[in-house]
């Protein structure tokens, strides 16, 4: 192609590399979850299954997956960045797993969830049976379904979180604090414990001293699930053309990538590699091999780049053209009455062509962060639209085509382990063997173009866009071939999206072994599916509800739960009582002076008056036949003056009634009847008012000095002034001797 078409071609290959997350509408999503160590039984389901299954090591999990751990067995999942570990008798699914949301479910049980790699643009949710928890931070939290007995927790060890019940009510969840949200659905009750969360269960000491999610590798990116185990199974190294690559450690004799585990098929992406190493998951699903002086080095995709998921990063042989390799006398494809089929593992810098997928973006960010160059990432790409076969010789050489695995289809198919299926094929027979066009397991079938040279005249002036029919194979030499290797027609076949090419298909009926589990989640408005003896399913379609019903209570009851910090909690709405009675309220000074000796511990205590104001009652009986004095209210104006001063000196407020009246009523009548009762009983008990009450009084006039010049002398004298203070002296509800009033007048003076 011209030079001006390659860069324009690199130019777009670029930009797409460092798209973001947004996905085209046939992009399937670049990260899925993990299974990574199971204790105990553990049973597993997708959305497609009818029963329950053994869980597998390094499954892949995706949308409509479920997990279920028996009483005292656990499990633990990476998904998302995070790690969830789950506790026995618990069931997780997965609602969604995509670059858009993470949203897991817990029907039963609880979850410890510690986030590494956490998008806090993505939203993270934990759905259980009275509501949905949202992470909003990187942290450590920990998520109880609840069951009938027992409330619904959410406990944050670190980060934060919200919970919203059913209901809509919402709680904010900081570090510290455990939510509560109890009761039946239709009366639900939400609740914050300032608590430390209960640790996660001792028995995760031993993983958490072998595994360690919170330091990952300094030569990969925290979105790599499984790195976690890479540090503790392998080591690292700098080579001299890959860089920095990984090698594993205790390895089996003759072990190679792609050999040791077996193919499950896992929606959106087709037949998925699931490895029996407990490391394998990552170098599996990520990167490139290289067998370097025969030894096999991982190579990491690089670091700065958006890593990408991959069911299994290998190109496939097959079809009619291995069928026909593989004839020389191989009387052990014969005896196994079934088409073989084979792959190896992509060496560095070899693109990879999805067969799920005809999106150009995906395709360019699966290839890009492995340094495929733009240019044999463009020739692969439209070798595949012309359904060409990879040929040795003709083409550059695949660098891992001679280590390839061969098994029978039949085997492929039912996710059987293929290490001890394996069929002996000479490195001769392989290297004939053309690639397929995609990475798919061909059809025993199926045939591939095979084209000129890339150095012939002809090669050189084929269109690149031109889609080239299927080639005609020699329907002579095709039954021949498939006779002399029973190929039965009972295997499914589909077509890949990208050529069309025919590939093996996920089989329509499977046998799977048996495993317990709770009752399946069914959609809504239909009929539970239940598990009978025999592991199968009874009842309708599975499908999956984003709210599950409260279960019973299965095992030991949870630990209850106690407030820490129940009294600096109710500071809060205790806070406007304590304001009352500091400045505006003069009915609360006046209660407490009712009674003599408690009126100077109450004025000491501004907070408390409040509490006293029971004592008042009786001498506001007393204050019964003031109550005429009730029309002495025409001083009013002159009340705004005396309402602060009130507080400050109660006894001189007693002559100026005009200037106490006012605000009394504004605030209580009550206080109003107490203050005509103080200055009848003050005459006869000046005495008893200790000295230290004037000293607060003094503080007061200071904030309101005018009040002072309006009291006459004469008020204690007259007795006529009683009534006229009735109404006013709610506030001054003290009485002070004459030297005492003198004292203040000439504090009072010396201040002006």
């Amino acid at each position: 192609m011209g030079q001006s078409f390659r860069v324009a071609i690199g130019a777009a290959l670029s930009i797409a590399a460092f798209a973001g997350s947004a996905l085209a509408l046939n992009e399937p999503p670049s990260q899925a979850g993990r299974l990574a160590y199971t204790e105990g039984t553990v049973s597993f389901h997708d959305d497609q299954q009818a029963g329950w299954s053994p869980a597998v090591i390094n499954t892949p999990l995706t949308s409509g997956d479920s997990l279920w751990t028996e009483p005292n067995a656990r499990s633990e999942v990476s998904v998302a960045g995070t790690r969830v570990r789950m506790d026995g008798s618990t069931q997780l699914n997965l609602l969604e797993i995509n670059d858009n949301q993470t949203r897991l479910q817990v029907g039963q049980g609880r979850v410890d969830i510690k986030t590494f790699a956490l998008n806090p643009n993505t939203p993270y949710q934990i759905v259980t049976p009275r509501g949905t928890v949202n992470l909003r931070q990187q942290g450590d939290y920990y998520v109880e379904a609840g069951s009938t007995q027992d409330a619904t927790r959410l406990g944050v060890r670190a980060g934060a979180a919200q919970i919203q019940s059913l209901d809509g009510r919402t709680a904010t969840v900081n570090a510290g604090q455990v939510a509560e949200v109890f009761g039946d659905t239709g009366a639900l009750q939400l609740r914050t414990l300032n608590t430390a969360p209960p640790a996660q269960p001792a028995y995760w000491a031993a993983r958490d001293r072998q595994i360690n999610y919170d330091v990952p590798t300094q030569y990969l990116s925290a979105g790599i699930t499984g790195y976690e185990d890479l540090n503790s199974y392998g080591s690292w190294s700098n080579d001299s053309q890959y860089g920095n690559v990984w090698t594993p450690r205790s390895v089996p004799s003759g072990w190679q990538p792609y050999k040791e585990g077996h193919w499950s098929y896992v929606k959106p992406w087709g037949w998925t590699w699931v490895d029996d190493q407990p490391w394998g998951y990552a170098p599996s699903h990520y990167g490139r091999w290289a067998n370097r002086n025969n030894q096999w080095v991982w190579v990491p995709p690089q670091r700065e780049a958006q890593p990408v998921y991959a069911p299994a990063l290998v190109d496939f042989i097959g079809g009619i053209q291995l069928i026909q390799a593989l004839l020389g006398g191989n009387a052990s494809l014969s005896a196994q009455n079934n088409a073989p089929v084979g792959w190896f593992p992509l060496g560095p810098r070899e693109a990879y062509v999805p067969s799920y997928s005809t999106d150009r973006d995906y395709y360019a960010r699966l290839n890009s962060s492995n340094q495929v160059q733009e240019q044999a990432a463009e020739e692969r790409w439209q070798r595949a639209q012309r359904r060409e076969a990879y040929i040795a010789g003709q083409n550059s050489v695949m660098a891992n085509q001679q280590f390839a695995t061969v098994v029978p289809s039949a085997v492929f198919v039912s996710s059987q382990p293929v290490a001890r299926a394996a069929l002996q094929v000479s490195a001769a027979q392989i290297a004939a063997a053309p690639v397929a066009p995609v990475a798919a397991p061909p059809a025993p079938t199926a045939s591939f173009a095979v084209t000129a040279p890339a150095s012939s005249p002809a090669a050189k002036a084929a269109d690149p866009k031109a889609a080239t029919p299927a080639p005609v194979v020699d329907p002579k030499a095709k039954a021949d071939a498939q006779a002399k290797v029973g190929v039965t027609t009972s295997l499914p076949v589909a077509k890949t999206a990208v050529a069309d090419m025919p590939t093996l298909a996920k089989p329509t009926a499977t046998t799977k072994p048996t495993a317990p589990g709770p009752k399946l989640a069914t959609a809504p408005n239909t009929p539970a599916a239940t598990i009978n003896a025999t592991g199968s399913a009874t009842g309708t379609t599975q499908g999956k509800v984003t709210a599950p019903p409260l279960m019973p209570r299965t095992g030991a009851a949870p630990p209850v739960l106690k407030d820490d910090n129940k009294a600096p909690a109710k500071p809060a709405p205790a806070t406007p009582e304590a304001k009352a009675p500091a400045a505006n309220d003069n009915k609360t000074p006046s209660a407490p002076i009712a009674t003599p000796p408690a009126a100077p511990t109450q004025r000491a205590t501004p907070a408390e008056p409040a509490k006293p104001a029971t004592p008042p009652a009786a001498p506001a009986q007393r204050a019964t036949p003031a109550e005429p004095a009730k029309p002495a209210e025409p001083a009013k104006p002159e009340a705004p003056k005396a309402a602060a001063p009130p507080q400050a000196q109660p006894a001189p407020a007693a002559p100026r009634p005009a200037e106490t009246r006012t605000p009394p009523p504004a605030d209580n009548k009550a206080p109003d009847k107490g203050a005509s009762v103080a200055p009848q009983a003050p005459a006869t008990e000046p005495p008893k008012t200790p000295s230290a009450p004037a000293e607060q009084k003094l503080a007061v006039p200071q904030q309101a000095p005018k009040a002072i010049p309006a009291p006459p002398t004469t008020a204690p004298k007259a007795g006529e002034a009683a009534p006229k203070l009735a109404a006013p002296i709610a506030a001054p509800a003290v009485v002070l001797t004459d030297e005492e009033k003198k004292e203040l007048l000439k504090k009072d003076e010396e201040k002006k």
